[in-house]
């Protein structure tokens, strides 16, 4: 029986030399309201950075039990990302 790419753990698929986010990341911390919110500062920004962001936030109002108070990103951001290549 075949085993999928996955299970044998062979990818075909690799990254390009010179591709991808090879960011820095600081963490940040800070306290609002007595709560604790920490965030990732990037020097780069990559197609997926926006999503993430609106995923994790729509993630911890449901988590908190809150309406989610977040907008999603303007139509010029989304196609400034898509159109550029970011990672370098």
């Amino acid at each position: 029986m075949p085993k999928s790419l996955l299970f044998t753990g062979q990818v075909p698929f690799g990254v390009p030399p010179g591709c991808g986010p090879c960011r820095n990341e600081v963490t940040v911390t800070i306290r609002k309201y007595g709560r604790l919110y920490t965030m990732k500062l990037r020097d780069k920004v990559v197609v997926e950075d926006p999503y993430l962001v609106l995923v994790k936030a729509e993630a911890f109002a449901l988590q908190q039990g809150e309406p989610y108070a977040g907008i999603v990103p303007p139509r010029s951001l989304r196609d400034f990302l898509i159109k550029n290549n970011l990672g370098t």
